[in-house]
């Protein structure tokens, strides 16, 4: 975290992140492809079965048949054909009048206009009912009941049918979203490994954590709803509105005059929603902090007494999470009322006007033309039903729009993340050296972690091949810092580390670590076995080639007789399951497999007894000359290896050939 914000690199909030995840959902483009087109069948399906009711209704109150009800409807259509079409010829004649007023002429030229409408209408009714009379005579039997019950039927059939497509679709949509926030979820931790030492302090690991556990998740719901939902749930309220508007478009239209007013509530609401998303993940991050500081530090935590601290600290951040966790369910919830008021004021304003139309048989409101001709009963009660099945739909959106938002918050954090630069890597035209190299060069080195505050001064070395240096110094005077540097965790502000003259910068990564193995004071081993632990570095090496480098460090004795399965013991959590000693040959052994140029030990003495001291020296006296080693350390026994001994002072480096002699 910086200046209380988890992820400083995020400067402006964009869609265009969002659009990001998207773009590689697009890469499943075939589950894509089928999951919309099972939402479009949903829809459909979801429209045909609500506009069902529709003849159901016919043949229950006229108690006609299906097929004299078509008939019934194929007559109407023609004779409201024959009425519109009169109507044309008649205000055809009148216009060709020469003694027609202005305003005349403008009345009757909107009543021919209307009326050709009309004749458009009604035609394609009339063709639809032609069309749909052979199926309706050869499949639908001619007696009421039976038409009702057969119509039952295929509803419930297209309802089992409708739900097939619909777990199709979230089963296609769940995959693509799990495979967007894995393929994520493996960048993050790749970008994590590869990133720079300084970037990745400046972030930590709670960072991590919180991105690949929960704001991939976040981003993953986004996406399932983006590419379900969000398109699926549209689709069905089109199929109503657009059933509704078959029946009276007018009147559909006066339904949603109050759509605007749900509208602004909306914006308001999604626009805090957006703010809180934000703040869910900050809390989510100091979470993970405390929670890793505590559990990777619980010796300290109980040396000191202090877990009632660690648990109040865990009980505040648990506590923050829930404070703006529940701004966020809130926030959420608010927008299905502000959905809900839209569904049932459109639903209100329907009853009033269509009840009006009903029952008084007429076609007007107010003056203002709803309908050509009064709406039956039934054709009033199937628009209610739309209206309805209008309100699912849009009751689903209202938790799906804050999904997205917060899917957006999500993608805003992890993408610029991955795009973040590392500070340290590969040049265009990476040059190399011999192997081994003839020299180590420190030229004019200055460093410092943060601007104006310099911990290495302008300090020069060649270091030979094969040449043993120890390196002194109090603590925190730099020792360790010179060799982050050497391991290029760093590169220095001024001056240049290189081999043979050639710039590290100017060398791959990998050219230059690979040359480099080091053993560090507090010793980082797997939970695996000791085999896997010593081959760490170097994969392939053999079982032989393993036991060699166990014998080199001193360690075969211990790992074959004292640990229960030998080479296949699991070391635990750490190295938990041995001694200081133990680990620190361990990691000796895992250094010397990999045949370094370099080998570096960091107080690698420091935290053990003096038995296994003595041996890891003697494995050291075996490896003088045959590899350049630098010994960062306080112990006078291991100053008796070096060739040159240096103290860091202030920065700088003196050389102190007496420490040499004294310790000889």
């Amino acid at each position: 975290m910086q200046g209380g914000k988890p992820y400083p690199w995020v400067k402006v909030e964009r869609m265009k992140n969002f659009f990001r995840a998207l773009k590689q959902a697009s890469r499943y483009w075939f589950s894509v492809v089928l999951a919309a087109a099972c939402s479009f069948a949903v829809a459909a399906l979801w429209g045909a079965n609500i506009g069902a009711f529709y003849p159901i209704l016919e043949v229950t109150i006229r108690g006609k048949s299906a097929q004299e009800w078509v008939e019934t409807e194929i007559k109407n259509c023609e004779s409201e054909l024959e009425k519109f079409e009169a109507s044309v010829k008649s205000t055809e004649l009148e216009l060709a009048g020469d003694q027609l007023a202005a305003d005349r002429r403008k009345q009757l030229e909107d009543i021919k206009l209307e009326a050709e409408q009309q004749i458009a209408v009604f035609g394609a009714k009339r063709r639809s009912y032609l069309s749909m009379q052979p199926w309706v005579e050869r499949f639908v039997p001619h007696d009421p009941f039976n038409t009702i019950a057969l119509i039952v039927g295929a509803l419930i059939a297209s309802t089992l049918v409708r739900h097939f497509f619909l777990i199709s679709n979230e089963m296609l949509v769940g995959r693509v979203a799990i495979n967007v926030s894995r393929n994520l979820r493996n960048q993050i931790f790749s970008r994590a490994l590869f990133m720079d030492r300084a970037s990745f302090a400046r972030q930590g690991n709670a960072t991590f954590v919180t991105m690949i556990v929960q704001t991939t998740d976040m981003l993953s719901a986004g996406l399932m709803n983006m590419l379900g939902a969000a398109v699926r749930e549209p689709l069905k309220l089109i199929a109503c509105l657009a059933g509704a508007a078959m029946i009276c478009w007018r009147l559909l239209l006066l339904s949603v005059i109050v759509a605007p007013i749900c509208g602004i509530m909306l914006y308001f609401v999604t626009k805090r929603i957006k703010a809180v998303s934000s703040r869910v993940l900050e809390r989510a991050t100091g979470f993970h902090e405390v929670l890793l500081e505590s559990l990777e530090n619980i010796q300290t935590v109980q040396a000191f007494r202090t877990e009632h601290v660690e648990m109040e600290r865990f009980q505040h951040a648990t506590l923050l999470m829930k404070r703006f966790g529940l701004k966020f369910l809130f926030l959420t919830s608010l927008s299905k009322p502000i959905i809900e008021f839209l569904g049932i004021g459109m639903l209100g304003t329907t009853i009033i006007g269509g009840a009006y139309l009903v029952l008084n048989n007429e076609t007007h409101i107010l003056g203002i033309m709803i309908c050509t001709q009064p709406l039956s009963v039934s054709a009033l009660l199937v628009f209610f039903g739309m209206l309805v099945g209008v309100s699912d739909p849009l009751r689903k959106l209202s938790a799906v729009y804050g999904t997205i938002y917060a899917g957006t918050i999500a993608a805003n954090a992890i993408y610029p993340l991955l795009d973040h630069a590392s500070e340290i890597r590969d040049p265009e035209q990476p040059q190399s050296t011999t192997c081994p190299h003839r020299v180590l060069n420190i030229d004019a080195v200055t460093f410092g972690y943060q601007a104006g505050q310099d911990i290495i001064k302008d300090v020069s070395m060649d270091i030979p091949f094969g040449t043993t240096v120890a390196i002194v110094g109090s603590n925190g005077s730099g020792k360790s810092t010179l060799i982050n540097m050497l391991c290029r965790f760093y590169d220095p502000c001024q001056g240049r580390m290189a081999f043979d003259g050639v710039d590290f910068r100017d060398m791959k990564v990998s050219d230059v670590r690979s040359r480099i193995a080091m053993v560090n004071q507090q010793t980082e081993l797997f939970n695996e076995t000791v085999a896997y632990n010593i081959r760490y570095g170097t994969p392939n090496a053999s079982d032989e080639q393993v036991e060699a480098a166990a014998r080199q460090a001193h360690a075969h004795e211990f790992i074959t007789g004292v640990l229960s399965e030998g080479y296949e013991t699991k070391v635990g959590r750490n190295g938990s399951r041995l001694s200081g000693g133990q680990r620190q040959r361990i990691s000796l052994a895992r250094a010397l497999l990999c045949d370094p140029e370099i080998l570096i030990l960091d107080e690698a003495t420091s935290q053990i007894d003096m038995q296994s001291e003595q041996l890891i020296r003697e494995s050291l006296a075996e490896q003088r000359g045959e590899r350049t080693m630098i010994i960062i350390t306080h112990r006078e026994k291991l100053l008796e290896l070096a060739d040159r001994v240096f103290e860091v002072v202030d920065g700088r480096l003196v050389e102190c050939p007496h420490l040499i002699r004294s310790a000889a």
